[in-house]
């Protein structure tokens, strides 16, 4: 489940900037595009929580959800050349509709896997790193299938050159694959399709979670949710992870043609950027070690020193092996800081509406925080673009999250003691919400 998952977002992060710039879209105009996935977030606490909590199976849902979003999928590169050509605001709107649309449908599921997944678990703390590790082996072979792919010509002359006795069999398989098209930059969305079918079709093996309708002592939603928001280290958690969402986008955003500019071809990006998924091996492996030894707060802190240390290198006019560890970073911070976050939350909530706390997390650090970070970006990149070749100054976009994350960091040591929550007084959480024990068993 998690391999296809985020192997539907691996065919299409990291390509989707230079997609769009290639078909007539600037970058500050594809930063609303990337926005619009808020929408999709908004949906999942509201509706797709709720549906899971209460009403549908969890793995039912999210057959229904793959299988329509991968026919959006496929019309979203048939909106794009409709742009390209007309260059009409109608047209921009269309995509925009589109991949909002999709984000509907996809997005919610990323949290909705999350719960499904802890609901199994006998101890989610410790063996959700070796379930979620998928995810990292679906996105890395996702982005470097879809290189390979689009660079297959190039490929094959390496395989060649490099290794002279495979000719034979590199020649044999290109005229077995005659049938198949040639490469294009819209066949990143043909692979998430494909991608997206596939898990629509794997539900049907998932293990049933239907709704726990779980009695909760006459609390409802709404007590529920003021019970947790009347706890200090969720509230400060959430906080915290929102200011954070705010500048971490301009990865997804602008990195891509960061590597562009100075590294690689366009096409050779989402193998490159791989290296960031790689990374999410060692630190998912190290994580419950982290947790144990360091505890909540120092963990997060970690993963927030390291997208500090990321931001200030694509800053500087450094060196590729400097830009690379500056990639290869994203392990430490996606999984300190994402996943530290969605065990947390599962610890605190009930079990019948632990979905729905999922995805209210989601929707305010993404669904809010994500999409305004890149709309209040958008000045700072058309400002660092030169009009007539392109060409961005990457260090004053990059610089300035730099700063702004050392404050929040700073903010966060000092004042947020999210290790040292007391225990729930409340009747709708009853443990301690420390991270230091281990969460509910399902």
């Amino acid at each position: 489940m998690w391999l296809l998952e985020w192997g539907i977002t691996g065919a299409l992060l990291t390509y989707l900037p230079l997609y769009f710039t290639q078909n007539g879209l600037t970058l500050h105009e594809t930063g609303p595009v990337l926005a619009i996935g808020a929408v999709g977030l908004w949906m999942s606490p509201l509706v797709v929580g709720q549906l899971c909590d209460r009403w549908i199976a969890a793995q039912r849902y999210m057959a229904i959800a793959h299988f329509l979003g991968g026919l959006v999928l496929l019309l979203i590169p048939v909106a794009t050349e409709i742009f390209r050509v007309s260059r009409t605001e109608s047209a921009y709107w269309f995509i925009l509709t589109l991949f909002g649309l999709f984000a509907m449908l996809y997005l919610p599921t990323i949290p909705l896997a999350s719960a499904l997944t802890f609901r199994h678990l006998s101890d989610p703390k410790t063996q959700f790193g070796k379930v979620r590790i998928w995810g990292t082996v679906g996105w890395v072979l996702a982005g470097i299938g879809l290189s390979a792919w689009l660079e297959q010509r190039d490929v094959a002359a390496w395989l060649r050159s490099a290794f002279p006795s495979t000719a034979p069999t590199v020649l044999s398989v290109s005229r077995q694959l005659w049938f198949l098209p040639e490469p294009s930059s819209s066949d990143c969305f043909g692979i998430a399709a494909i991608l997206s079918f596939a898990l629509s079709s794997f539900c049907a093996f998932l293990p049933n979670t239907p709704p726990l309708h779980t009695p909760r002592d006459g609390i409802g939603l709404v007590g529920w949710a003021v019970a947790m928001w009347n706890q200090k280290g969720f509230v400060r958690l959430v906080v915290v992870a929102s200011l954070l969402a705010l500048v971490i986008p301009l990865y997804s955003l602008v990195v891509p043609k960061l590597l562009e500019e100075r590294l690689v071809r366009g096409d050779s990006v989402p193998a490159l950027m791989t290296i960031g998924q790689l990374s999410e091996f060692p630190a998912l492996i190290f994580m419950p070690w982290c947790l144990t030894r360091l505890g909540l707060k120092a963990t997060f802190a970690l993963g927030v020193v390291a997208w500090i240390a990321r931001y200030a290198i694509f800053a500087m006019n450094a060196p590729t092996w400097l830009v690379l560890a500056g990639v290869a970073l994203h392990g430490v911070c996606h999984v300190y800081l994402i996943i530290v976050v969605q065990l947390y939350v599962d610890a605190t909530c009930p079990r019948d509406l632990r979905a729905t706390a999922q995805n209210v997390f989601a929707f305010v650090a993404g669904g809010v925080a994500m999409p305004l970070g890149l709309l209040l970006t958008q000045p700072l990149i058309k400002w660092c673009t030169d009009p007539e070749s392109g060409l961005m100054d990457f260090g004053p976009i990059f610089a300035a999250p730099t700063l702004f994350l050392a404050c929040v960091l700073l903010g966060f040591w000092k004042w947020f003691h999210v290790d040292d929550e007391p225990a729930a007084e409340s009747g709708v959480v009853s443990r301690s919400t420390t991270m230091s024990e281990s969460p509910h068993s399902p």
